[in-house]
């Protein structure tokens, strides 16, 4: 099966992948009471996350299993004001936000079909 989606929809796609992603990032940042807390900032300090873990892998090898949760940490320290052990907390409280989210939301997804095996 083969979907192509472009133009206006797929921006709106794209836009509810961020806003759902950084919803329990934004969540967790007003819970441990960071200094701006705003879903623009929650996607801004995601994307320097990753990308900040990409290079750690790329760069690292190895250490890129220590490097990737640092550079997360770096940047909700430094993207949504809060301090060191403040970024530990956000980070945690946010891993409990997608593990609810997969709990709620992957519970309504299922996958099946005749697809020939290789």
């Amino acid at each position: 099966m083969n979907l192509s989606v472009t133009g206006l929809p797929a921006i709106a796609i794209e836009i509810g992948f961020v806003v759902v992603f950084s919803a329990p990032v934004w969540i967790a940042a007003r819970i441990v009471g960071a200094e701006s807390p705003s879903l623009l900032r929650s996607a801004i300090s995601l994307l320097l996350g990753g990308i900040g873990a990409m290079i750690s892998v790329s760069v690292g090898g190895g250490w890129a299993l220590l490097l990737g949760p640092i550079a997360f940490l770096l940047a909700f320290k430094y993207v949504l004001g809060t301090s060191f052990l403040g970024a530990i907390a956000l980070g945690f409280v946010a891993i409990l936000g997608y593990a609810a989210m997969v709990h709620f939301i992957g519970a309504g997804l299922h996958f099946s079909g005749n697809a020939p095996s290789t």
